[in-house]
């Protein structure tokens, strides 16, 4: 039985089955040994990242919330109406230009409401806010003054990031000895809220004391949200191989090689090429003798012999190179080609014709 299933395939059909199963098997491992292939390349505060300081958990779950949400990809033109959330805790990947900073708060002003979170993002409100940043430690805080954002929130967690605001035009909503942690205000129709850190709307902070509650209300208070990624690189346009970390390039590259290799393997038929069927040539001499017989049945005589003769004449040029060798070999072929052209009764056309079919045997090496 093994060795009837092993018939069936050649070897190079083995080897690319089994380079496939190779490459396919080195993709999973690879999967399962790179963490890399689990976070996205981007960075802290971007909807695109599963890492701790990432978004992603907050984007799924406004999203399951009925909330609608979008990612911010190009600055050409913003939303009529909405959140902008800016979050970064390191410098923007792409910084803005004086262009889009007026472009934001000019938008602001006509009733849009600006959410910072993290130190950076303040990048976004170029001098307008007149703010600086500091730093503290990680702790619980509970919001002091009450407000729209206070709704069922008791106490947030938040990270070392702290924001200085001395302006009275800042409110407080929580606060410790070393700064704000939440501050807001009003700027023209609309309003800026900053978040100095991005513990309470990250991946893993999202789930500690009330911040889940928090984030909701900061980003979904009014309208539809939507997260700037245009600022973190993520321009329009640009597809998920930009954000893959190194191991899901790899371990995609794998399993597409994989898969190449084994669909190249299963679309060529097992076992060993088949030959093309060879189609026997007619001999010319079958032809002519055939023709032969058609005169001869006509009393066509001359014409008969005449075709006998030409394949005899045939075999003689293709054996010795030309008609006059084979006749000095063959020295009956000069005495039998000579008798045509003349006149003959039946039994002197048999015996003529018969001696060509004779002679022309012998020049090709054929019996009987």
């Amino acid at each position: 039985m093994k060795r009837r299933i092993a018939g069936r395939f050649d070897a190079p059909t083995l080897i690319l089955v089994g380079v496939a199963i190779a490459l396919v098997a080195a993709y999973w491992g690879i999967v399962k040994l790179s963490e890399d292939y689990y976070l996205v390349a981007a960075p802290p505060g971007s909807v695109f990242s599963s890492a701790d300081d990432g978004f992603k958990i907050l984007y799924a779950y406004l999203e399951e919330l009925d909330i609608e949400r979008d990612r911010l990809e190009t600055f050409d033109e913003l939303p009529e109406e909405g959140t902008i959330v800016v979050a970064a805790s390191q410098p923007l990947e792409k910084r803005p230009s004086l262009y889009e900073i007026r472009l934001l708060r000019d938008w602001v002003r006509g009733g849009g409401r600006l959410v910072l979170v993290g130190q950076y993002a303040g990048q976004m409100a170029g001098d307008t806010l007149g703010g600086t940043t500091g730093a503290g430690q990680l702790t619980t805080l509970p919001l002091i003054i009450p407000s729209i954002y206070t709704q069922g929130v008791d106490e947030i967690e938040v990270g070392e990031e702290r924001v200085l605001e001395a302006g009275a035009m800042w409110v407080t909503h929580a606060k410790d000895e070393a700064g704000q942690v939440l501050v807001s205000r009003a700027q023209g129709a609309g309003e800026v809220v900053w978040l100095s850190s991005l513990l309470p709307l990250s991946n893993e902070g999202l789930g500690q004391a009330d911040n889940a509650r928090l984030a909701t209300l900061l980003t979904a208070i009014s309208g539809p949200v939507y997260f700037d990624e245009y600022h973190h690189g993520f321009v329009k346009g640009g597809g998920l191989w930009e954000r893959l970390g190194p191991g899901g390039r790899g371990a995609s590259l794998l399993v597409m090689l994989g898969l190449a290799v084994l669909l190249y393997s299963v679309s060529r038929r097992p076992g060993p090429p088949i030959e093309m069927p060879v189609e026997p040539v007619a001999r010319g001499g079958a032809y002519i003798a055939s023709l032969a017989e058609l005169y001869r049945k006509a009393g066509a005589r001359t014409q008969a012999l005449e075709s006998l003769a030409a394949g005899l004449r045939g075999s003689l040029a293709r054996r010795y190179g030309s008609v006059e060798a084979g006749m000095a070999r063959h020295g009956e072929t000069e005495t039998v080609l000579g008798l045509l052209g003349r006149e003959m009764d039946e039994k002197q056309f048999v015996d003529t014709a018969r001696r060509i079919a004779r002679l022309r045997r012998e020049v090709e090496g054929r019996d009987g």
